[in-house]
């Protein structure tokens, strides 16, 4: 049998059994291969890293997307920084205040090959008329965007050090930017990678980068198994926000109550225990 092979946060070497390649190859900007497994379904892979499986992406998607807008009492503009595959619009779509989702991805022939292979994901956000697309460099896109947002969320690829080109889509300079286009007490939310017990350096250095350009910033983990770690994730606002460890379950369950949010990946309680990281990893990202 095929597998697909990919080397861990801490070094260990992860594989994927393949029943069948979909499609592989490479786009301007990365490689990708999209294939099926027999235990997770179809999987996306981006130079050389899975980014989801089907049959847990659910668990990842509304881990990234719903502890912001669920913290913001009335979320109606949303911006997605990458996001191509179209699960993390579809999440945010589902929030009935929502009146515009402006998702940017630089790469177009990446999000047409999701159009196609992960139309189960994606394709009612894809026809959801309050979905605009646009297909450019954040960077520039933030440079001419107007103000009025009221969630970030970055689904952006992980990096691995200062020198890798991505390391610009987590950089000063991008949160400097983004500041100035959103509404007051907007909420940021954006995926940090694995954490393990001895590996928590990406995660701690993208949140001290948006401590540094915004009032508040905290830290979230969630189980995402085909991941084979725990996956973590940080909010950043100007407005009040839970600490690390202290679940805001009641925020949580009220708000999806009242706008009929149904979690079928995750659920109100375990979105808000993500935000009880263990103690000896929670100490690690603190310190």
């Amino acid at each position: 049998m095929l597998s697909y092979r990919q080397i861990s946060e801490d070094g260990d070497r992860l594989e994927h059994s393949v029943d069948e390649v979909i499609a592989q190859g490479r786009t301007e900007y990365q490689s990708y291969v999209f294939f099926r497994s027999p235990s997770q379904g179809v999987c996306v892979a981006l130079d050389g890293d899975v980014q989801s499986c089907e049959v847990d992406e659910a668990l990842y998607h509304e881990a990234l997307v719903h502890p912001a807008m669920l913290l913001h009492p009335r979320p109606r503009r949303v911006l997605i920084m990458g996001g191509g595959e179209g699960a993390t619009a579809r999440e945010a779509l589902r929030h009935p205040s929502v009146e515009e989702v402006v998702m940017v991805d630089i790469d177009a022939a990446f999000v047409d090959l999701c159009r196609r292979h992960l139309a189960s994901w994606n394709a009612r956000a894809f026809a959801d008329t309050r979905l605009d697309v646009q297909c450019r460099d954040i960077n520039a896109y933030l440079e001419e965007a107007g103000a009025g947002f009221d969630v970030v969320i970055g689904d952006l690829v992980d990096f691995s050090d200062e020198d890798d080109p991505a390391a610009a889509l987590y950089s000063q300079d991008l949160y400097t930017r983004l500041r100035r286009r959103l509404n007051e007490r907007a909420i940021v939310a954006t995926q940090t990678g694995g954490l393990t017990a001895t590996s928590v350096a990406g995660h701690r250095r993208v949140r001290r980068t948006l401590g540094e350009a915004f009032a508040e910033v905290t830290s979230y983990a969630a189980v995402v198994p085909s991941f084979y770690h725990l996956w973590s994730f940080v909010l950043a606002s100007d407005a009040p926000l839970p600490n690390t460890g202290e679940p805001p379950l009641e925020t949580f369950h009220t708000r999806a109550l009242a706008r009929g949010l149904d979690l079928p990946g995750t659920g109100a309680a375990s979105l808000a225990a993500a935000f009880a990281i263990p103690h000896s990893i929670r100490e690690k990202i603190l310190s």
